[in-house]
């Protein structure tokens, strides 16, 4: 089953685009400015560095308050200050990144470009699918009693109630489950955990939900079963499909970084 029409599955059951890319910067060839310090950069130390990251010539991200202002890319809710981390490669910092600046010294800027392979890895055809934009769903839904009684709600047949989809009455019940039914209308738009829909057509039994997925956006999908948010990025979108990108949003390019290292602590 589509990993989307899955997820729309569960919606009716009782994921900043790139992030922070600091983390995860990434070996490379490059050239820069001769440091001042005696210590290089080697495996297993603690660096403190300023970078700056393009992409096809764009910064998508910089250490620099002032190279974030000036390349229209400053968010006032993030610090803008060095970077720490340990010279490792343990996937916490992209390898590329990591050996791009070994052997460097404290106060050398270097030039650097990480190939697809040692930073975010190849774009990957089979995580890419296509999903329709309308679907249909039936205005009834036999819930778990349970789902009731835990949130104390009274179960009685008539019972109208407010949801995160619109007004839902109960239709009957047993001891097992409750049927409750969508009271929804043409138009009315929603939220349901994190994916915006509008109700386009209403029958005796049946809606036709479209999904409002917009295409260069980042959606972030609550997993009612565990709780998680998973990210669902949207790539193309037309009136019929929504094309879903499972890739990460850098894989497949080549990252040119700016670094100046600030510190390096020899752990040796």
């Amino acid at each position: 089953m589509n990993k989307f029409i899955l997820l729309l599955s569960l919606l009716f059951l009782p994921f900043l685009m790139f992030g922070c890319l600091t983390p995860e910067p990434g070996p490379g060839t490059g050239n820069g400015t001769q440091g001042t310090g005696n210590l290089s950069a080697q495996y297993g130390d603690i660096v403190t560095v300023d970078y700056t990251l393009r992409v096809d010539g764009v910064v998508l991200d910089t250490s620099s308050i002032t190279v974030a202002k000036a390349e229209g890319i400053y968010d006032p809710t993030r610090s803008y200050s060095p970077l720490t981390f340990g010279m490792l490669l343990n996937g916490q910092i992209i390898p590329g990144f990591v050996n791009g600046i070994l052997g460097m010294q404290a106060g050398q800027t270097k030039n650097f470009t990480v190939a697809p392979a040692d930073g975010y890895g190849v774009s990957d055809p089979s995580k890419i699918s296509l999903t329709p934009r309308y679907y249909n769903k039936s205005i009834f839904e036999d819930t778990p009693r349970s789902y009731f009684e835990v949130s104390n709600m009274t179960i009685e047949i008539g019972k109208v109630f407010p949801s995160e989809f619109g007004y839902i009455s109960i239709e009957n019940f047993t001891n097992e489950t409750v049927t409750i039914r969508y009271l929804a209308s043409p138009g009315h738009k929603f939220s349901m955990f994190g994916i915006p829909q509008t109700v386009v057509n209403v029958t005796n039994d049946t809606m036709i939900l479209r999904s409002d997925l917009e295409a260069n956006n980042t959606y972030m999908f609550t997993d009612i079963q565990s709780g998680k948010q998973i990210p669902i990025r949207v790539t193309q979108a037309d009136n019929e499909t929504i094309t879903i990108d499972d890739n990460h949003p850098l894989a497949g390019k080549d990252l040119d970084y700016e670094v100046t290292i600030r510190s390096i602590a020899n752990q040796k």
